[in-house]
């Protein structure tokens, strides 16, 4: 494996693009309305309200339910209810996508750091890359809640340099959020078309992708 990637942090995202978190987070979605005592949501409904924090995708979730949005106080217990279910089955049925894991080994081989971006908290964000056993491919983890401000601000982009001591960077992900965060930091994003989206701005994306095996190569040539 070339050491060709000295100096530079890939930086994932997590929901839809590194995991496929959506079946566990759609249990938690639905715990947490059937204690409202309203119908459940679809999981492939639950896919398109994934990426901008739990309360945001809890407000979908009522909204897609039919419900009135909570009051504040109201919504403080629910997502209350949504986030206690979720540590508690954070990997039941969530997964990494067919190769993410290879890849982020191979980056790492070639000298890349790595680090996780995600507006999920960064707690539950390390319990779930501890749960899967991936703890030791992340050099960084950077949550909603750690840099002060969510993507698409900078904020949490540049953190995940800061920390990684990188020269360099690209950001893959999965969305428009991502997509927005990454020219915010002034790095160059490469989305999986395979994830939560939307992608109404993957033109704005310097390449797309299917499948995991090809982003090394999508990495170094942005980078070139």
């Amino acid at each position: 494996m070339r050491s060709d990637l000295d100096g530079v942090t890939a930086i994932f995202d997590l929901d839809g693009t590194l995991i496929d978190t959506a079946d566990d987070l759609a249990a938690a979605m639905n715990h947490a309305l059937a204690r409202a005592g309203l119908k459940p949501v679809p999981a492939g409904d639950v896919r398109h309200l994934v990426g901008h924090g739990a309360r945001a995708m809890l407000a979908g979730g009522f909204e897609r339910a039919g419900a009135p949005a909570p009051d504040p106080a109201a919504m403080e217990a629910h997502l209350a209810a949504f986030l206690d279910y979720y540590l508690a089955h954070i990997a039941d049925r969530s997964r990494p996508f067919p190769h993410a894991a290879e890849t982020v080994e191979a980056l790492r081989a070639a000298g890349a750091k790595t680090a996780i971006c995600t507006n999920k908290r960064e707690a539950p964000a390390r319990r779930l890359i501890d749960a899967l056993g991936l703890t030791g491919l992340f050099d960084a983890i950077v949550g909603g809640d750690t840099a002060g401000a969510p993507k698409p601000d900078a904020a949490p982009v540049r953190l995940c340099l800061e920390a990684t001591g990188a020269r360099r960077g690209v950001f893959v992900g999965d969305s428009d959020t991502d997509i927005a965060a990454a020219a915010a930091a002034g790095l160059p994003c490469l989305a999986a078309s395979f994830g939560y989206g939307p992608l109404a701005r993957a033109g704005e994306a310097r390449a797309l992708f299917d499948d995991y095996r090809a982003l090394p190569a999508l990495v170094r040539t942005v980078l070139a």
